[in-house]
């Protein structure tokens, strides 16, 4: 990056991520980030580059940060459906208090930029290749541990990803927790065993 003074890169990072998660890429000026970071021109070009390295650098920062904590939870629970059941739980809260009440910030770029940037198209699919990597990690330890009806296991893992991404979309209509917490459960309970349900 250069040498940088004066400001913190991490914390102006973060300023430029919430306000790409709000208003998405496009609708995002240079202009309005300097604001929002409180900095000129000059100073963020010569931290990030470009305002296309400015976006690639906090969906990493993203990634690192808000994708991982979600999928700690998957990792950290006693039992690969209870990290499951811990993941679709705080995903819910989040979409409804929290930040992702805006959908995911991966996912709102995916549909801006999928077709249009082919660079960009291939970290999206990294992060939710990992995604799904964890989530079939934990339906691999819940079939092991007898949680699973039998037609499910690892290879469920796709479909969850795929109701994760429609559950981001949703969450940007603000349906409720209700509407919310119904997928998840209808989701969850395809794949538990009838003795392992909550």
């Amino acid at each position: 990056m250069g040498r940088v003074r004066g400001f913190d890169v991490g914390e102006a990072l973060d300023v430029a991520l919430e306000l790409f998660w709000q208003r998405g890429y496009d609708g995002t000026s240079v202009q309005a980030l300097c604001r929002a970071m409180d900095l000129q021109p000059g100073s963020v070009y010569a931290a990030f580059g470009s305002k296309r390295d400015l976006f690639v650098a906090a969906l990493r920062r993203y990634t690192e940060t808000v994708s991982a904590e979600a999928v700690d939870r998957i990792n950290g629970a006693t039992s690969g459906l209870q990290g499951l059941r811990d993941y679709f739980g705080h995903l819910v809260d989040a979409m409804v208090d929290g930040k992702r009440a805006r959908g995911c910030l991966i996912t709102n770029s995916l549909v801006e930029f999928a077709v249009r940037d082919p660079e960009l198209a291939g970290l999206f699919q990294l992060h939710l290749a990992r995604l799904q990597t964890s989530f079939a990690a934990a339906l691999a330890r819940a079939r092991a541990d007898g949680e699973l009806r039998p037609a499910a296991g690892p290879e469920s893992a796709g479909m969850l990803v795929a109701v994760v991404q429609g559950m981001n979309v949703m969450a940007k209509g603000r349906p409720g927790r209700q509407a919310l917490q119904d997928v998840a459960d209808a989701t969850l309970a395809g794949l538990a065993a009838p003795a392992a349900q909550a």
